[in-house]
């Protein structure tokens, strides 16, 4: 490769051409769409209906566990804490279906009350 005067490096010829591309494993242009696998959605209910989600013996959480397929954890709330989050893992259907399984879940029993 020689200068061309202009202080830029021209590009190196490629076999095929100037019109051929190209290609970066992985990045063969914008016609990929990126796939999430997993994500983490956090969930805060107030802490009174912690037992009512829990259920007796976890047979609540369990159910909401088994229908949405996704993976629930119940934080410990601080002693003053008034909320408690729940930290909901799987795939992004199985996080949105938890999330309205317990979403529907603290209306009933906040509208119940």
């Amino acid at each position: 490769m020689m200068e061309d005067g202009s202080g830029s490096m021209p590009l190196p010829e490629y076999p095929g051409g100037a019109s051929q591309r190209r290609k970066i494993g992985g990045f063969a242009g914008g016609n990929h769409q990126a796939v999430i696998t997993s994500t983490t959605v956090d969930v805060v209910v107030p802490r009174a209906l912690v037992p009512s989600i829990y259920g007796e013996d976890g047979v609540c959480l369990r159910r909401i566990c088994e229908i949405s397929e996704a993976k629930i954890t119940i934080t410990e709330p601080g002693p003053e804490a008034t909320e408690t989050v729940i930290i909901i893992f799987g795939t992004p259907e199985q996080t949105h279906a938890a999330q309205s399984l317990i979403q529907a879940f603290v209306l009933s029993e906040t509208g119940a009350n």
